[in-house]
């Protein structure tokens, strides 16, 4: 996305060029920056636990980050904010945005962050962007979304994280004995759902 604004692109020449052309018919009202959507990518859908099985969400949010570049020639520099929507977060990179947007080359001065709203999460992510545009903060925003169902965070239940914090804490053996002899009982793993408790 980006607001048509005289040279706000003026590093590239193709992408100010395709803003203006396709922009000459507006419903844009006076005074109110017209935001573009400039051009989509995405990877291609597969089964789950096949070609991408070894990879993690970032990694396909950074492919997507690769392919708009190639296919745009956006300059990286350009880009003032870079947005993504998920659903199922992975721990280890809850901000899928920022971890795509550098292992795409980005600078990390650019500002990346992730959002969750079940599934119009990537939706929220591009109004987002229009609000940041729109109001006059960035000029170029790159917003868009992934799910990745190859690897479901699998989640112990509390009870089961109690057990074994209490065992990381215990002194006595007989206390860990005890704790460790209550641990079959809470085996079964949680297997995330994208419905909120209150949903």
């Amino acid at each position: 996305m980006v607001s048509e604004q005289p040279g706000s692109l003026t590093t590239s020449v193709h992408l100010h060029a395709q803003v203006q052309t396709k922009s000459k018919k507006t419903l844009a009202k006076p005074g109110v920056k017209n935001i573009v959507l400039v051009d989509g990518v995405r990877t291609p859908f597969l089964l789950s636990g096949t070609t991408y099985a070894d990879l993690m969400p970032h990694d396909l949010a950074r492919a997507a980050l690769q392919g708009l570049l190639h296919r745009t020639g956006l300059p990286k520099d350009a880009v003032d904010f870079i947005i993504y929507g998920t659903v199922i977060q992975e721990v280890k990179t809850s901000n899928i945005a920022r971890e795509a947007s550098l292992g795409a080359g980005f600078s990390d001065r650019i500002p990346a962050h992730t959002v969750t709203m079940a599934c119009i999460s990537s939706n929220v992510a591009m109004t987002t962007g229009a609000g940041l545009i729109a109001s006059g903060q960035c000029d170029a925003v790159v917003a868009g979304g992934v799910e990745f169902m190859s690897d479901v965070p699998i989640r112990h239940s509390r009870k089961m994280r109690k057990t074994m914090l209490a065992l990381n804490k215990a002194k006595s053996l007989g206390q860990r004995l005890s704790l460790i002899g209550s641990i079959m009982a809470h085996l079964t793993p949680e297997v995330h759902t994208h419905l909120t408790p209150h949903t």
